[in-house]
């Protein structure tokens, strides 16, 4: 996965596209949401709530923390 490092604010003319799945998908570790690229910081939205999860850590595990104060842990 590419990375870059800049400062300032990030403005986009199309705006910002976020990788969509569910509570449920999130709730399961061994799903692809937890198993491939998933990294500190990754934010998801949930398509049936709106809410955007952010994941707290790299591991198939590590929680997803939601913009609603609810939080997912992985099992």
């Amino acid at each position: 996965m590419a990375r870059t490092t800049f400062n300032g604010p990030v403005a986009s003319d199309n705006g910002f596209i976020f990788p969509t799945a569910t509570a449920a998908n999130l709730g399961d570790a061994a799903n692809a949401i937890n198993t491939t690229n998933k990294t500190t910081g990754k934010s998801v939205v949930d398509i049936a709530t709106g809410v955007i999860y952010t994941a707290t850590g790299s591991n198939t595990t590590s929680a997803w923390k939601g913009s609603d104060a609810t939080t997912v842990t992985p099992a």
